[in-house]
């Protein structure tokens, strides 16, 4: 072990004539382990609030959507084949999509009426995972969800009336809101698709649903506006024969959303256009990190005042080991080692409380992550605390903790590194 370990070791050990200065020392390690363990924690959970939504976005919804210029477009056979052939693309899946609302007996709501194709919407789409109730009851398997999605494109007769019923999907807060369960009836109602009435105005048009089946995506927007009908079945009730409004597709690597978007419009020319997913939330997501930006440097501040205390503790260190100091410069030691000295006394410090820090922080996650604190879906978009680690954001609190540490250090011990030997002895 080195000099300057050695010197720098021994003023940090325990002695009874410098208590003070060892409580200090304890209070300036704590400060940097409370600090860190915040940072870890809230960032955790920062993380998992935008992993969490990114993925329920998507699950929802396709990573890449093609929309034509002209509205409604009607769907070449070979144009799904096209879109999957290029590479980096694993699924494409045609959709009808409006807006509507939905009425029962005991309530009423706007909602978001789309039209799938139970052959291709699984592929791009969670739409099977996230089917939570049927008609036995809650749906655990796999095998059991894919018969409720076959079950949308097969008409029922209801005991209300003796004509089969075409299913629908609803999400689970909208059923609540709307007092329903499976196989019950709703009525979806197009404000402006009865056309013009004798009075010069709009006439609604209505059609009759049964309850198929209940999901569940954990995200209160979409469990209460989404809707899913047979794509057949939109198409005729708003009159738009066999056209479509996009096509869905879902790609391999989400980050190449952006080039592989661009390579879609190459193969499908004009008048299609693309819209990716980053366009589409942009505004969210950099709100998203924006906040976590913020609150990551509000949060250091709790290390930057730690900080302060290894830099009083140093200055304390240096005016009661003047003595030490001076017959070490009289003995040969440089100015450099002493700089030294006083530098590594500050980054052990502040290294073993952010190793501290960082072995609590992950505990909390865990245990947070462990517990599934619960939230409130009417206030926020999930049913529970989401906490994600990511080695990076750990790795980027560490260093940035131990360089404050170190920064804190630099005047203290230029204050020692400059001490007159012969003023220090003079009156010993």
């Amino acid at each position: 072990m080195g000099f300057t370990w050695q010197v720098a070791l021994s003023h940090l050990r325990s002695r009874r004539s410098e208590a003070g200065i060892n409580v200090i020392t304890t209070v300036s390690i704590l400060g940097v382990t409370i600090g860190v363990t915040a940072l870890i924690m809230v960032l955790a959970v920062m993380e998992g609030f935008e992993i969490d939504l990114r993925d329920k976005i998507l699950g929802s919804n396709a990573h890449l959507v093609v929309l034509n210029y002209g509205g409604n477009f009607t769907l070449e056979d070979n144009t799904l084949e096209r879109i999957e052939a290029i590479d980096g693309i694993s699924a494409a899946a045609p959709f009808v999509y409006s807006e509507m609302m939905i009425r029962s007996t005991q309530g009423a709501a706007g909602v978001v009426f789309k039209g799938i194709d139970p052959e291709y919407t699984p592929k791009v789409t969670n739409l099977v995972d996230s089917l939570a109730v049927g008609p036995d009851g809650p749906v655990l398997t796999t095998e059991a969800k894919n018969a409720l999605l076959d079950g949308l494109a097969r008409p029922e007769v209801t005991e209300d009336n003796d004509q089969p019923k075409p299913g629908i999907f609803i999400g689970q807060e909208l059923a609540e809101e709307l007092y329903v369960t499976t196989d019950d009836l709703v009525h979806i109602i197009n404000p402006v698709g009865g056309g013009i009435g004798v009075m010069g105005m709009p006439t609604p048009d209505v059609r009759s649903f049964r309850v198929a089946g209940i999901f569940h995506t954990g995200m209160y927007e979409y469990d209460t506006k989404w809707t899913y009908v047979l794509m057949e079945e939109a198409q005729k009730f708003l009159k738009i024969d066999n056209k479509v409004n996009g096509i869905e597709v879902q790609v391999k690597d989400i980050d190449n959303a952006p080039e592989l978007a661009i390579a879609v419009q190459t193969e499908l020319d004009y008048p299609f256009f693309l819209r990716h997913w980053m366009e589409l939330n942009s505004k969210l997501f950099a709100a998203l990190k924006m906040e976590k930006i913020v609150m990551g440097l509000i949060l250091s501040l709790i290390v930057m005042v730690a900080s302060l205390n290894i830099v009083g503790t140093l200055i304390l260190v240096v005016l009661t080991r003047g003595r030490e100091i001076s017959i070490l410069r009289a003995m040969g030691a440089s100015s450099r080692q002493i700089l030294h000295v006083f530098m590594l006394e500050g980054v052990i410090i502040g290294f073993i409380g952010t190793i501290a820090g960082t072995i609590l922080g992950l505990t909390g996650c865990y245990f947070l992550d462990q517990y599934q604190f619960p939230l409130d879906t009417d206030v926020y978009y999930m049913d529970t605390l989401p906490v994600v680690v990511e080695p990076q954001t750990v790795f980027t609190v560490v260093v940035t903790a131990i360089a404050i540490s170190f920064l804190a250090t630099i005047y203290p011990a230029l204050v020692a590194s400059k001490m007159d030997p012969v003023e220090g002895l003079r009156y010993e």
